[in-house]
C-alpha cells in the first residue's frame, strides 16, 4: 500500500495517514443517534460541547493544510499556535448544527489525507519550527496530529457521555 516512509523506525507514513484518515470513522461511530441537544450541551462551564470540539477540528484542518504547503514550499516556517478557544467562539460552532459542522470537517480530512498522499520521501523529512520546539520534521507534526485527534475524540465522547447522564 502506497509509499511506505518509516518514522523513526516505528510507523509509515502510510500508517500516519491511515490514522488521520480513520478519525472519521471514529467520530461517526460516536456521533451515530446523537441529536442536537446533547451534541450542543457543554459537560461544564468552560468546556466545548461536542459539535464546538469538532469545530476546533475544523480549525485544526484548515491551519494543518496550509501548514502542510508552507513546509514544502519554505525552509524552516514558524508554524505559530493559536488561541483554538477564541477560534471557537469567533466561528460560532455553538449555533451551528451538528451535521454542517461535522460534514466541513470530513471535507477539510479529506483535504488534509490528500496533501499528505501527494509528499515525496523527500517532503516528509522537510522541518518547521512547530509552536516554538524548533526545527520538526513534518513526520512529528503529523504524529502530534494524530494524538491531537485522539485527545479531541475522548473529548466529544466525554461531552456526550455527560450530555446523556
Amino acid at each position: 500500500p502506497g509509499r511506505r516512509l518509516a518514522v523513526d523506525g516505528i510507523w509509515s507514513t502510510d500508517e500516519l495517514i491511515d490514522s488521520l484518515a480513520k478519525t472519521t470513522s471514529v467520530l461517526d461511530g460516536l456521533l451515530v443517534g446523537v441529536d442536537e441537544e446533547p451534541a450542543h450541551a457543554r459537560p461544564s462551564d468552560g468546556d466545548w460541547s461536542a459539535v464546538e470540539t469538532v469545530g476546533h477540528l475544523i480549525d485544526a484542518e484548515e491551519r494543518a493544510v496550509v501548514r502542510i504547503a508552507q513546509v514544502t514550499r519554505e525552509d524552516d516556517p514558524e508554524l505559530a499556535g493559536y488561541d483554538a478557544d477564541a477560534l471557537v467562539r469567533a466561528h460560532g460552532y455553538q449555533e451551528q448544527p451538528l451535521n454542517t459542522v461535522v460534514n466541513r470537517f470530513l471535507a477539510l480530512r479529506a483535504e488534509r489525507i490528500a496533501a499528505l498522499q501527494a509528499l515525496s520521501p523527500g517532503q516528509w523529512h522537510r522541518t518547521a519550527v512547530f509552536m516554538g520546539r524548533g526545527a520538526t520534521p513534518l513526520t512529528a507534526i503529523t504524529v502530534h496530529m494524530v494524538w491531537h485527534d485522539a485527545n479531541h475524540l475522548a473529548q466529544i465522547a466525554q461531552a456526550l457521555a455527560v450530555a446523556r447522564g
